[in-house]
């Protein structure tokens, strides 16, 4: 049986598939919107690999924080192949995901164009306290030293989450932490 793994949190769009608890393929785009390469990727991935939803023993899905699009986009679709397939989904953000490369408290967070997405985790690699978005002014006079990191182990990942219990797709929810940008012209 295979686990799925989906993160559409930001610009880089990874899916992985994952055969006896190792990284089996993977496919990373950094190109494009997650909403037109998403599904087609998918297909892709699975085809490729002769998978089919119903050869999936779990999900694992990156509910963010990032970008508000992909986030919802890998959010939607991780909960209805769960849901409907009833394959057990299980839940990581992104910067819990950063956090468990360190072995003590952490301060760790990831850049944008106007930022960084901020969290704190203690040693066993939960969050304290909530997420926070500091612009870049910001981010300059911050006081504390934020481990500024863009790349997650997927086998750590993955072995974390085996100790974790599933998630009711209908209870998964994104993670937003900073306010939404419209530009109103």
């Amino acid at each position: 049986m295979y686990t799925l793994f989906i993160d559409t949190h930001y610009t880089e769009l990874r899916l992985a598939l994952f055969k006896n608890n190792e990284v089996w393929d993977q496919f990373i785009k950094c190109e494009g919107k997650h909403s037109e390469i998403f599904i087609p990727l998918l297909e892709e991935l699975l085809e490729k690999n002769c998978v089919t939803f119903d050869d999936l023993s779990g999900i694992i899905i990156i509910n963010g924080p990032g970008s508000f699009t992909g986030v919802r986009i890998g959010v939607v679709v991780s909960k209805l192949i769960s849901y409907c397939k009833s394959v057990p989904l299980k839940v990581i953000s992104y910067l819990q995901a950063l956090a468990l490369k360190y072995d003590n408290e952490c301060l760790v967070g990831f850049k944008d164009r106007n930022g960084m997405f901020v969290g704190r985790f203690d040693k066993d690699h939960e969050l304290i306290g909530d997420y926070f978005y500091l612009c870049n002014q910001e981010l300059e006079d911050y006081p504390e030293n934020i481990i500024e990191d863009e790349e997650i182990n997927l086998d750590m990942v993955y072995q974390y989450l085996q100790n974790k219990s599933a998630v009711e797709p209908h209870f998964v929810k994104p993670i937003y932490v900073k306010k939404i940008e419209v530009d109103n012209d």
